[in-house]
């Protein structure tokens, strides 16, 4: 091989890893502030229904479950406020998972935009 067909095969690659890495760019999980604001109040709802309905201790599949509410619940069954949150939820419900389960590690999984 000559230093002009290294050179050349030296660029391809390049220009693959570029690919590789501008398509790893677009597979960050995102979710508007505005969602993950209402997301992180599902912890003290969840707390709070368990606390009143005195089930014991609180652990992160309350949120879930409550979660699972906003999924199921009929338009009359929410507050005005959690429209926008109910529309997210039912059109994303893993994301919302997701981004509930690494706030309760620490973890962020879901980058809010």
């Amino acid at each position: 091989m000559n230093n002009k067909r290294i050179s050349e095969i030296v660029e391809e690659e390049m220009i693959k890893q570029d690919a590789n890495r501008y398509r790893d760019m677009r597979k960050i999980l995102t979710i508007p502030k505005s969602i993950a604001d209402a997301l992180d109040e599902i912890p003290n709802e969840a707390k709070e229904y368990v606390r009143v309905n005195d089930f014991g201790e609180y652990s992160v599949l309350d949120d879930f479950v409550e979660l699972r509410e906003f999924y199921e619940a009929d338009e009359d069954d929410i507050f005005p406020k959690f429209i926008e949150l109910k529309d997210f939820v039912k059109d994303n419900l893993n994301l919302c998972v997701i981004y509930l389960a690494g706030k309760a590690l620490g973890v962020d999984l879901v980058k809010v935009v």
